[in-house]
């Protein structure tokens, strides 16, 4: 009894420490691109008009992703008012639940102590935490798959549970509605029936009601995606109709087999992704590999789970279009076979000296980044030209990797689980509340358009309401604008964005156009254009009406000529 306590206190402790780690710092930084500001801007325009059915961005649909996690962001929005905060918390609570199902699962396959090391060994993946701290949509649709690979390994390979079953159905359709790969846990069902025929797991759960699983999933899908065929189809919605054929066709089917970017090779995710952000489960796995293949014979849910993982890393592997957090799903079921294998021998000296070199040179390359930082006057020289940072900036961030590295080499010299988890809280904690707090203003673009305000009214001190467009742009200049921006639409061809812009600058006699420096205007004299400045690697320029040339014409098709 005593130990079950004394496990059941550990998992607890754990959990809180999980916590602390992934809520530090939300709050204290905006939307950073490039996937945040999208997801934020996408959740503020459906608070702010009340369409929340097809997501929007700057007026344009937004036909990516589905929007169960806009809708998420949207949600918390209105409950706390402040975007900074609303848009970080889907993922946080997702990976919390997806820790907690990981041991809850580990635990029901193995026991408690399986269940710990399962825990710890997600918690410590690199990319489980990057996509816990930040507002991709990835940490949120893995959440619902693992939830459903839950259901189905705890009905079919633990106990008949088929509110275990139906809820893995549920998740799935969740998943969907939150990005397209949400059907992933179905994969899991070829070894498990295998292993079913082979008498190894019981048949009796495999009964004629498993069919309304479909049906459950389905409905969920229905649910959003039943009222916009409803309006694409029927009622004929030209920007419905366009919302279907995009998120129905090009950016599931064509995207997967012919995709248009982040092309990689077929061994990306063997060579570039696992053996880096998968690193401490796959360390173990390696340390501990002669006793795989003997741990997994043993356990058909635990062979099933290891299939599961080549399923899915394979599928994502045939397409052409390939990023890292697409397998994300599957890294919590590496966790739990690395926690098996090393909860059967312990952590060894081998495993306890690697864990220990890895961090000591961490911190030491954390300290090394801070003298450069701080002391060599070319490195420091580059980086403030190339990023258009101030000397103070790049000092204190040097001053931070210093804290970061020397606290770091100081949790060698306590007991090996406790500097583990004392190393990884300070290397997260830090860099996500103070480490953030001096990046943010280098990473939005609210310097700039304060600076399009200060401009704007020195060259024209009497108008009330600023009008202002803006040409080349991402989410998140629209996002932190303190004004409201005209924008020319976000897939316009440069020639008929050129020649929209230059028709409505020149429309009204006190108008400004905030553009990049190198966006090759034509039809406008730059010439009276005030540079703001760089964000975002770019020189940005702020152009009056009066820039506007107003001998040149429009052409039909939205491009512009000098007569």
């Amino acid at each position: 009894m005593t130990n079950i306590f004394r496990h059941e206190r550990t998992a607890f402790v754990l959990f809180v420490v999980a916590a602390i780690i992934i809520f530090s710092g939300m709050g204290l930084r905006d939307a950073w691109p490039p996937d945040e500001p999208r997801f934020a801007l996408v959740a503020k325009e459906m608070v702010t008009s009340g369409q929340w059915l097809i997501p929007m961005r700057g007026g344009e649909i937004y036909p990516d992703k589905p929007p169960f996690f806009m809708w998420s962001i949207a949600l918390f929005y209105l409950l706390t008012g402040s975007l900074s905060v609303a848009m970080l918390l889907p993922n946080a609570i997702a990976s919390l639940v997806t820790l907690t199902v990981t041991y809850r699962l580990s635990r029901a396959l193995a026991d408690e102590n399986a269940a710990i090391l399962s825990m710890v060994l997600l918690l410590i993946s690199p990319q489980f935490l990057i996509q816990a701290k930040f507002a991709q949509i990835d940490a949120l649709v893995a959440c619902f798959v693992w939830v459903g690979v839950y259901g189905f390994v705890r009905h079919f390979c633990v106990a008949e549970s088929w509110r275990c079953y139906f809820i893995a159905w549920v998740a799935m359709g969740l998943g969907v509605i939150t990005k397209g790969v949400g059907f992933l846990p179905l994969f899991l069902l070829v070894p498990l029936s295998f292993f079913a025929i082979k008498k190894q797991l019981p048949t009796t759960r495999w009964r004629k009601r498993a069919l309304l699983g479909p049906l459950i999933m389905l409905s969920v899908v229905l649910a959003w995606l039943g009222p916009v065929l409803y309006l694409g189809a029927y009622k004929q919605d030209p920007i419905i109709q366009q919302y279907l054929s995009n998120i129905l066709l090009k950016q599931t089917a064509q995207r997967y087999a012919n995709a248009w970017h982040h092309i990689e090779p077929w061994y990306y995710y063997a060579i570039e992704v696992i053996p880096l952000f998968w690193f401490p489960p796959l360390m173990v796995m390696v340390v501990k590999r002669k006793q795989i293949k003997r741990v997994l014979m043993k356990s058909p849910a635990y062979f099933s789970l290891a299939i599961w993982v080549v399923l899915v890393v394979a599928f994502f592997s045939f397409s052409p279009g390939k990023r890292g957090v697409y397998i994300l799903p599957a890294l919590p079921a590496v966790a739990m076979i690395a926690g098996l294998l090393l909860s059967r021998d312990g952590v060894s000296k081998t495993i306890s000296i690697l864990a220990r070199s890895v961090t000591l040179l961490i911190s030491l390359g954390a300290i090394a980044a801070a003298a450069v930082l701080i002391f060599n006057e070319q490195t420091v020289n580059a980086l403030m030209l190339r990023f258009h940072c101030t000397l103070s900036m790049i000092t204190t961030l040097g001053a931070i990797f210093f804290l970061v590295g020397i606290m770091g080499v100081s949790t060698q010299f306590i007991n090996f689980t406790k500097h583990l988890i004392l190393w990884l809280v300070i290397t997260t904690v830090v860099p996500s509340t103070i480490g953030v707090w001096v990046l943010n203003d280098l990473r939005t673009p609210t310097q700039l358009l304060m600076r399009v305000q200060t401009q704007s009214n020195i060259i024209s001190p009497d108008i009330d309401i600023l009008d202002v467009g803006i040409v080349s742009f991402k989410e998140q200049y629209l996002l932190f604008a303190p004004f409201s921006v005209t924008h020319f639409g976000y897939h316009t061809e440069k020639d008929r964005e050129n020649g929209t812009a230059w028709a409505w600058l020149k429309a009204q006699p006190i108008r400004y156009l905030l553009a990049p420096k190198n966006y090759l205007f034509q039809c406008v004299n730059l010439e009276k254009a005030v540079s703001l400045g760089f964000a975002h690697r770019e020189e940005w320029l702020l152009i009056p009406s009066t820039a506007a040339d107003v001998e040149c014409k429009l052409l039909s098709d939205g491009s512009i000529y000098r007569s």
